[in-house]
């Protein structure tokens, strides 16, 4: 009986550890915000999360650091989304030209969860805004307007249909990026007009477009995962599956 007792207790630790390799990771992702009492966010973020195997979730707005901080402790990883611009007072500059939106409220919130993110171990993706907000986060700078202060024949708003592509990008090789996507350049979509323009000496930039505006970048810090894109493979994905490789890669470091 002895022996049957121990067979079954060892069975039902199997099958426990089973069901926790099996959980899928849960994963963070910071909307923007309709007014000071709405949040919003693209369902190509929730879609393309979801179809790698993590679980979506929306953070809520907050405003302490504190709560921020036992949010984020209770997730798998963290994405930060795309839209409007960050305020140049973060990174010690004033507003350039009317072409820059700000949304304060938006700052405010974004800095809480990435400063907690970045104070953990918390796997963390970074797309467009995501990929300005961390950089910033970290103490780089930003372009303000590209075709004001980099000119360039690249349209970085595209015209063209959000989910397809409109230029090609330079990916270095044995980088993230690569490793992931298998390949040297890539073609994206592009909605900004604000890009790195000092990258933060905590980054590693790992991808350009041909005109040098920074397109990706990785972490430097040893047993932490972070990868930020200035395109949309959220949208990407809707159209070409290869870039879901992108959002498995991350799914699989939240696991």
């Amino acid at each position: 009986m002895k022996a049957r007792h121990i067979i079954l207790i060892a069975l039902s630790l199997s099958l426990c550890l089973a069901a926790q390799a099996r959980k899928k990771p849960l994963i963070g992702i910071v909307p923007g915000y309709n007014g000071s009492m709405s949040s919003t966010v693209s369902r190509s973020y929730t879609d393309a999360v979801a179809r790698a195997g993590g679980i979506p979730l929306i953070l809520p707005q907050v405003d302490d650091p504190v709560a921020a901080a036992e949010i984020v402790g209770r997730l798998d990883g963290i994405l930060f989304t795309g839209g409007v611009d960050i305020d140049p007072a973060h990174y010690g500059e004033t507003v350039l030209n009317e072409s820059v939106e700000i949304d304060s409220h938006r700052d405010a919130i974004d800095m809480l969860y990435a400063g907690a993110a970045i104070g953990s171990k918390l796997p963390i993706l970074g797309i467009c805004r995501g990929e300005q907000l961390l950089n910033v986060v970290l103490g780089g700078s930003l372009y303000q307007d590209l075709p004001t202060q980099k000119p360039s024949d690249i349209a970085h708003r595209q015209k063209e249909e959000f989910n397809l592509p409109s230029h090609k990008i330079i990916v270095a090789k044995g980088s993230l990026l690569h490793d992931i996507m298998k390949k040297d350049t890539l073609l994206v979509n592009s909605a900004h007009h604000q890009a790195v323009k000092a990258p933060s000496d905590k980054i590693l930039v790992t991808a350009y477009a041909p005109d040098g505006v920074v397109e990706a970048y990785q972490g430097t810090e040893r047993g932490r995962w972070l990868l930020a894109v200035q395109f949309h493979p959220e949208a990407l994905v809707r159209v070409d599956d290869s870039w879901l490789a992108l959002f498995k890669a991350f799914v699989k470091a939240c696991r």
